[in-house]
Formats: structure tokens, C-alpha cells, sequence
């Protein structure tokens, strides 16, 4: 079950109500602005379609173990590669989507990719590629005019390359957190 493919992901993907100030930097600057809805990526590459089914009950599973949590994007960061950056929003407080990523770890350790960056997993939001020259200078016009986002995460995202749809991530399958449970009330 451990076959790889750049077809498919585990994501956190916020709210449609709060996408459209992230989709509009993402319009103007990120390549992948139509194949990728806005996304937080947890585990990519991921498992081949055909392996959904085994997959599935691991992903419910492992969203069980999870609560409901809030996050906020308050501000753009940057990777750095060989001949550009991907600058990203940050999601705060990191902690939460850590210890998701380590639940899933846990479960389905063969996908572990997005741990092996140097630093580890760094939760982050793509908004973006530029040169090197130009990323300081966009990092603070961005920043200078962002508005900060609140979202409640309550959701993991298993999505795929669709060839139905001119190879566009599309969502395979929804996994909810789990809820809180109410306590009784005492007479």
C-alpha cells in the first residue's frame, strides 16, 4: 500500500467563506492557482487511487482523534529554492496542525515526505512564486495590506488529480474531526 503518486494529498483546506482574500494573491501569483484549491498540505505525495479503500478507514480513524481546532493567518513567510520562493501564510498557532500531522504519522507512517524537510513538517498556505529579488519587497506590500483570517478547522481533505476536470484537484472524500461531547447536566 506504500505506492507514492503526486496525484493525490491529505489537506486542510479553509472555509470557502474565508478563501477569497487568499485566492486573490493567489490569482495574481501562484502557478498552480487552478489546479490547487487554497491548502494546507499534510501528506503528499500520497496513496495511489486505487489504494482508497484500504486508506479510508486510516484517514477516519486518525480525524477521530482529533477536536475541532481554530487557526489564524496573520502573516506571509517564504521558502527559499534554488532559483526562486513559494511565499506562504502562516497558520497559527502551528501546534495544533503538528500534532495532526504527527496523528497521521502515526497511522499511516509510509507517507511521511513532508516530514523529511529540514526543520521537519511546517505547516503553510501557498500563495505564491517569486524571485528572489522581488520577494522582500512583495512579502511587505502583501503583508502591508492583509487583513488577518480566523477559520475553525473541522475537516481533513483527501483530494485527487481529477482527469475529469483538466487535472484539477478535486475532493475525494471528507474525514470530520471529532466532536466535542456534552456533558450531562446534574439536577
Amino acid at each position: 500500500m506504500s505506492n507514492k503518486t503526486h496525484n493525490t494529498a491529505v489537506v486542510l483546506i479553509p472555509p470557502e467563506s474565508v478563501q477569497p482574500p487568499i485566492q486573490a494573491i493567489r490569482r495574481i501569483h501562484d502557478r498552480n492557482f487552478v489546479r490547487w484549491m487554497p491548502h494546507i498540505t499534510l501528506l503528499y505525495p500520497f496513496a495511489e487511487r486505487h489504494d482508497f479503500g484500504a486508506i479510508i478507514p486510516l484517514l477516519t480513524k486518525a480525524a477521530q482523534q482529533v477536536s475541532p481546532f481554530s487557526i489564524e493567518f496573520t502573516g506571509f513567510d517564504a521558502f527559499r529554492h534554488r532559483k526562486s520562493c513559494t511565499m506562504f501564510l502562516v497558520p497559527e498557532p502551528e501546534d495544533e496542525i503538528v500534532g495532526l500531522h504527527s496523528t497521521l504519522m502515526h497511522h499511516l507512517p509510509e507517507y511521511n515526505d513532508t516530514a523529511r524537510f529540514a526543520g521537519g513538517f511546517h505547516p503553510h498556505l501557498s500563495v505564491g512564486q517569486f524571485q528572489y529579488h522581488s520577494l522582500h519587497t512583495k512579502q511587505q506590500q502583501l503583508q502591508t495590506e492583509w487583513k488577518p483570517i480566523k477559520c475553525e478547522m473541522t475537516t481533513l481533505s483527501l483530494i485527487y488529480r481529477s482527469p475529469e476536470t483538466d487535472d484539477r484537484f478535486v475532493v475525494a472524500k471528507q474525514f470530520p474531526f471529532q466532536q466535542p461531547r456534552l456533558r450531562a447536566k446534574c439536577p
